[in-house]
């Protein structure tokens, strides 16, 4: 069905996007953003169906009564009928909006079932491959093969929300505020051991897949090096990012003090709101790593076999570490024939020399 089929004057417009990557919601963020403000330029009611999680980041820059929020960490941990009544009311939010077009900007099976769900009288996708019965259009988004200068995923959102009457713009994260730090988390996070009056690195170990993630020993010889420049280390992260953390600390000597780890102790909002005022960020590609990013942290993100083209961070601020050394044929997600070193090549060392460079 040709573009020309949408509805052409929609007053109610949904886009249905419960991603749980917060990188990935990063990168589609600031096209998500403009999209709203188009919607009130056009007198057109907006809704954002979005993981609950990440409600707190995205609702003071939005405009108000925006979020439908996806209950998804509620309906893992329900059981049975408890598990169904969770999603049933979220689904009943996004039914009950009446909206005359529901869309989605990912492949993933929970936007594609609520997008078909939704009651909207105009229903579009964006994969040929996922996205067939049920839809009345389909962006013909190439997620797989894309031109040299559009692999990144921003493009392929863009392409999706241009197909709504969105005009072009330059590739860019979720906006959000920066300003000076409320005096509540300021006394908190000194209370947690950062040290104001020094400069701070921020590490990030963790990462959503096992490929993604440096070397916890390697984290251990960066907090050294760092610390011999009198610079403060914290750690950030959150969940399972903790099991990392404690495998890097239980290498580092007795002797290296200083070291803050905040894991679990700030919301996104308040890590969103802490960043600006850090010296600088390493870590693994994380959706943490992009937020910094987004919040204009200069930074070293250390990339494994992932593709820099399509994930790399969209900050003039944040330069990409990633070994010359290519995978193997053999190798697949879950298994490397030679134990990721596509990783264990970037030394510490590096990640230092890369620091000197831009830290005084």
């Amino acid at each position: 069905m040709p573009v020309s089929t949408l509805p052409l004057q929609p007053k109610r417009i949904i886009l249905v996007n419960p991603t749980r990557y917060l990188g990935n919601l990063l990168i589609a963020g600031g096209l998500i953003q403009d999209f709203a403000t188009q919607c009130v330029e056009r007198n057109i009611a907006f809704k954002l169906v979005v993981d609950a999680m990440f409600a707190e980041l995205l609702a003071p820059v939005l405009p108000a009564d925006t979020l439908i929020l996806y209950p998804r960490r509620q309906i893992k941990q329900a059981r049975g009928w408890r598990k169904l009544q969770a999603y049933w009311r979220c689904l009943q939010q996004i039914r009950s909006f009446n909206a005359d077009i529901a869309f989605n900007i990912e492949e993933d099976s929970v936007s594609h079932r609520l997008t078909l769900w939704s009651g909207a009288k105009f229903r579009m996708g964006c994969s040929s491959t996922r996205h067939g019965s049920g839809y009345h259009y389909v962006v013909p988004v190439n997620f797989a093969a894309r031109p040299l200068h559009q692999q990144h995923r921003w493009y392929s959102f863009q392409e999706v929300f241009a197909a709504l009457g969105l005009p072009a713009a330059q590739p860019g994260y979720l906006r959000l505020p920066q300003q000076p730090l409320a005096a509540d988390l300021r006394a908190r996070l000194q209370s947690l051991g950062v040290d104001f009056g020094k400069q701070q690195v921020v590490l990030h170990a963790g990462a959503t897949k096992d490929y993604k993630k440096w070397p916890s020993r390697y984290f251990a010889e960066l907090c050294q090096g760092l610390q011999r420049a009198d610079r403060q280390v914290v750690f950030i992260g959150a969940g399972q990012d903790a099991a990392e953390i404690a495998a890097v600390l239980a290498q580092v000597p007795l002797s290296c003090t200083g070291i803050v780890n905040l894991c679990n102790q700030l919301s996104l909002a308040e890590l969103a709101q802490y960043f600006p005022g850090v010296s600088a960020i390493v870590g693994n590609d994380s959706g943490p790593f992009h937020l910094a990013a987004a919040q204009g942290v200069a930074g070293r993100v250390i990339f494994g076999p992932t593709s820099v083209a399509l994930w790399g961070p969209l900050s003039s601020k944040t330069s990409v570490l990633k070994s010359a050394e290519t995978c193997s044929a053999a190798c697949t997600k879950q298994g490397c024939i030679h134990q990721h070193r596509c990783l264990t090549s970037i030394t510490p060392q590096q990640v230092l020399e890369q620091l000197a460079t831009f830290l005084p």
